[in-house]
Parts: C-alpha cells; structure tokens; sequence
C-alpha cells in the first residue's frame, strides 16, 4: 500500500522509542496490540508460526512503553483501542523521527472506502479485515516481512551515509569535513578559558612505501598508523584524516606543554613502527606541527599555521616535531613556497610540465568514453615525475592556480590536434570558475585551434566551487550552453555532493577512488557504490568509478551496473592517448572483458 500525507499530532503527545537494531536474520520482533484477547492470541501463535518473536499487548498506551525499551520493526495493530485509538497511536509514531522504522499493519472491522483510507492516512502501511482469514493474513505477514527488510536495509544505508558525511571510509577517523566545527568549538572553548592545540602530522617515507609495494600495502600503513594515533590520544581529542598520508588532531583544554608531550610521543611511537611486508621492513617518520589554540587567531587560520608549523619540520630534518612560531614556522612556508613556485613557472615556460592521459572506458563494449588529463612535472632527470600532489598547496598559497588551469587547457587543446576522435575531461579549480572571464577564455582557445566543445569535459569537486557556488553555476550554465559538458570528482565524501547534483548543471559522475580500490573486500564500500550507481542510473547519468586495479574489483562493478572504469586495469597515464584498438588490443583488458 502507499501511505498517505499524515495529519499532525497534538504535539503533547511525546513518545520515546528504543532505537532501531539489525535485524537478526528471517526472525523478527512483532509487536501485536489488540484488545479482544482471542483475537490476540490467534494473532501471536500464527506470527510465532512464521519464526517470529511475538509480543501481545491490549492498548496503545502499554504499546508505547514496550516501544520505549524495545525496537519492534512489525506492529499489527487494531484500529478500535480502549484510550487512545489505533489511528491516533499511528499519527504519533509517525510523528517520531524513527516513525519511519516501523512498517504498520492496522486491522480493522469496518471496509467502507472512507474508513480505509483514514487508516492510510493515520500512516499505516496496510490493512487487513476482520475478522482475520488465516490464508489473507498469511498473504499480508509475508508482505510484511519483505517491507520490514527493505526498511531495515535503508536505515543502514541511511546510517553508511551519515557516517561517510564525516569519516574517512579507510581508517574511520573523521574526514577533513570534521576540522571547520571541530576547531570553531575548539577556539570558542578557548576564549572562554580553555585553551587547546591542534597538530598537524605528515607521515615521512610513506611514498617509498606506496611507490615501492603498492597502494595496498600503503593503505594497510595508514591503518597500523591511525591505530597508533588512537592509542596515544586522549579520549576527547579529535583524530582526521586531512588527506593521503596527513593527518590532523585537535586537543581541546591542552596546555601547550602536555601538546608538545603528546606530539613527542606520538612522533616516538610512530618512529618505532617497523612495516613488514613481502620481506622487506620499513620504518617511517613523523613531521608534527603544533599550533596554540589560545583564542588569538581566527578558526580558519589555525589549521594553515599548523601546517606551516609541519613545513618547518620537515624543513629541519623531518621526524620531528614544531611549535609553531611567529617568525620560524611562516618563513619556512614561504621558502617553500616560493621554490615550488619558481619551479612551475620555469617547468610552464620551458616545457618540463607536462600532460599525461588515462582512458575512461566502457565496461560494456570497446569504447573509450574520454582520457583525463593529469599533470606531471618532469624538471629533475634523475627522478622520476612529480605528482601535484606534491606542489599543488604551494601553487594555491601563491595564486597561481587559475594561471596552471589555462596552461593546461591550452596543452589539452593542443593535443587534441592530433588525436580528431578523442574527447578529454580536465581538473578545474575554483579559482578559474571565480573569474567571470574563464569561459569566453576557453571558447576563445578552442576557437583558435578549431576545437568543438563536445569533445571536453571539465571535472571539480564540490571542495573547489563551494567557496563561490553562485559564480560557479554561472560559468558552468554559460560553458554548457556553449557545447561543453561536466562532471562531478570525488563524488560520495560527503553528503554535500547529493545537494551539489541538484544545484549544478552535470553530465558525468565519478565517484571518489578510496571507495573502489578494495571494493571487493569492504562490505561498506560495496553499499556506498551501490547507492551511488542507483542515484546515477535514476538521474540517467553516467557513472565512472576510478582507481580500478583488479579484476576482482572489474567484476564486481560489472555485476553492479557502473558503466565506466578508470584505472591502471584499463591504462597507466601516458604522455598520448590510446586509441580503441591499441587499447582493447591489449592482453590485459581481452582477459578482463572476456574476448
């Protein structure tokens, strides 16, 4: 049955419910109200029959207080109550936030049209007549009981959702959407007397660990070294994942003397960490910044000096930890800074920065829906290319963001001089959709080169427009209506990206990496893509899930529905594009599409 618009309570009418549990295989807990007890006691053996654990009870009020302590996702419940009603009972539960738990089933004596739908509009999803027919009955548990499971799944998938708002989905500490609240409370409590510290933490030699066993072995790093970080904290404290292999801690009501003993510590125990894998053991380090939180600074500066403070570690020799000091911490960030940005600007100037291509290809069928293109800096021979990873917070603090983004615009467009059939997707920063000038300056370059805006695609994130969404809606309206098409990055960090795929003009989701790579192993993540492929077909937008490096993983987004794939299965970034017929030539993927 659909349920109908509920009218509302009096709003004396509290309720208190027990909150919702898992359901403990095919037995539930029913919850039988019904004041004729023959009926009642019909009613509990035929629901005991079908494995179910049955509680009876006479009247609404006893209903609510056995739902204060119990979760009964199944209540059959009869319309003509001593007290309060059935209906009014209904309208009440409804009116709780966990109202929507619970599937209702209403008896009733009377089956006038008019009756009938006043018992879906009190809320309940179906009813039965009396007197009961066994074989009818039957016919409604069982229906029953398929809904109570359809609800139960939505409510975990509700909860992975709101927990995925603000956790890191690999080590289940907070995600950076956690450090705005966190450290404004933080502050707050520190101009009212409590002051605290925030410490900022770069893993040292993660990357020969990444680049020497793989991203695998990397992530099982990450975990060892956030149980590290939970072991050494106090319970209060505040433990984020910022990014990669950075995180972030606040300490609330911490002198600055017990901040720099718990750096110390956390430095000592991650510096005694020995990773053994395949063989080989490596040890990493810990460069920890350390700001006050003493009310003096603003919340959004306190994190940008703890991070200068973790520069000036590592600018001292790495493994190590920095309090943050007017002069020391800021001149050692803008030393580095500024090498950074002298690098790009010669590496822009004299052809050492360079685009790389990676396909998005069809699971289904031998297409190549567009290459990203990835940025790569080249300037030392002797070491291998830079990711921008490594410079791109430099090239923020210095400005020169927007200018980066035309500079890889302008050699995306180039390139697709030579390549007439390939269709690229670019990274876009927030900084360009700022400029009201940004899409006649694309226009115009692919105008110069004779270029269709079809055959571009620009990616961002929610983090790179939430800063200045209207100007971003505007240049996004404005580059759509010129040809050019848009896709949603990193999609699924937070529950701000489902908000972003209503106010925004987007063509192509991709959903965030860290969800993919152990897809095959993560209970979790499987629930996170599956909603996320639902959404994506339901809005008919394409869907491209990144990161695929196994065909375990392959196969199980197949059997999912994802249509598109990126990732070192289907091609390592590359200095051209790959045709269709080099690419699905390879042994690789004729193994991984079964050709």
């Amino acid at each position: 049955m659909i349920r109908r618009m509920m009218h509302p309570v009096a709003p004396t009418d509290s309720l208190e419910l027990a909150d919702p549990v898992d359901l403990p295989g095919t037995s539930l807990k029913v919850l039988v109200v019904e004041d004729d007890r023959p009926t009642r006691l019909l009613l509990e053996r035929m629901i005991r029959g079908r494995g179910h654990d049955v509680h009876g009870c006479d009247s609404a009020e006893q209903a609510r207080e056995l739902l204060g302590k119990t979760f009964y996702p199944l209540i059959v419940l009869d319309i003509q109550l001593p007290g309060m009603n059935g209906l009014d009972f209904s309208r009440l539960l409804r009116e709780h936030p966990q109202g929507k738990f619970y599937y209702i089933l209403a008896g009733t004596g009377n089956n006038r049209p008019d009756d009938l739908r006043q018992i879906l509009d009190a809320g309940a999803d179906d009813y039965i007549g009396k007197p009961y027919h066994p074989g009818l009955l039957d016919v409604r548990l069982a229906v029953a009981e398929a809904a109570v499971k359809d609800i139960a799944e939505r409510r975990r998938l509700e909860y992975d959702l709101e927990f995925l708002a603000d956790h890191d989905p690999l080590t289940k500490l907070f995600n950076r959407r956690k450090l705005p609240l966190a450290v404004g409370d933080a502050v707050a409590e520190a101009r009212a007397g409590r002051s605290g510290a925030l410490l900022y933490i770069d893993l040292d030699n993660f990357k020969v660990v990444n680049d020497t066993l793989g991203h695998e072995a990397g992530d099982r790093l990450l975990l060892t070294v956030a149980d590290i970080l939970r072991s050494t904290v106090r319970a209060d404290d505040i433990l984020v994942r910022f990014g990669g292999d950075e995180f972030v801690i606040i300490l609330p009501d911490c002198p600055v003397s017990d901040a720099l003993n718990i750096g110390e510590g956390l430095r000592e125990n991650i510096e005694n960490l020995v990773f053994a894998e395949e063989g080989r053991t490596f040890r990493v380090g810990a460069s920890i910044g350390i700001v006050p939180i003493d009310g003096s600074r603003e919340s959004s500066d306190v994190l940008g000096v703890a991070d200068a403070a973790c520069y000036a570690a590592k600018a001292g020799g790495r493994n190590r930890v920095e309090l943050y000091r007017e002069t020391g911490g800021a001149l050692e960030t803008l030393v580095a800074d500024n090498d950074w940005s002298s690098r790009i600007k010669n590496a822009m100037r004299d052809g050492t920065l360079g685009i790389y291509f990676q396909p998005v290809v069809a699971i289904a069928g031998r297409t190549i829906l567009c290459h990203e293109v990835l940025l790569r800096l080249s300037d030392r021979p002797e070491s291998a290319p830079v990711h921008p990873a490594a410079f791109m917070s430099a090239v923020q603090r210095s400005g020169q963001t927007a200018k980066l983004d035309r500079f890889v615009i302008s050699r995306a467009v180039e390139s697709l001089l030579g390549t007439p059939d390939a269709h690229l997707s670019i990274n876009i920063s927030g900084s360009s959709f700022a400029n009201a000038d940004f899409a006649d300056y694309v226009e115009a370059t692919l105008v110069a080169h004779s270029v269709g805006p079809e055959r571009i695609i620009f990616e961002l994130t929610e983090n790179e427009v939430i800063a200045n969404l209207v100007q971003a809606q505007s240049v996004m309206t404005s580059l759509r209506k010129r040809g050019f098409r848009f896709a949603l990055d990193d999609f699924g960090t937070g529950t701000s990206s489902m908000n972003y795929l209503k106010s925004l003009p987007v063509d192509m989701i991709k959903i965030e990496g860290s969800f993919v790579r152990h897809l095959d192993a993560d209970p979790f993540n499987q629930a996170v893509v599956r909603a996320v492929q639902a959404l994506a077909a339901a809005l008919k937008i394409p869907l491209v899930a990144e990161y695929v490096e196994s065909r375990a993983v392959f196969d199980l987004l197949a059997k999912m529905g994802v249509e598109y794939i990126q990732g070192y299965l289907a091609g390592e970034p590359r200095t051209t594009p790959y045709s269709e017929d080099e690419l699905f030539a390879s042994q690789v993927f004729q193994e991984t599409h079964g050709h």
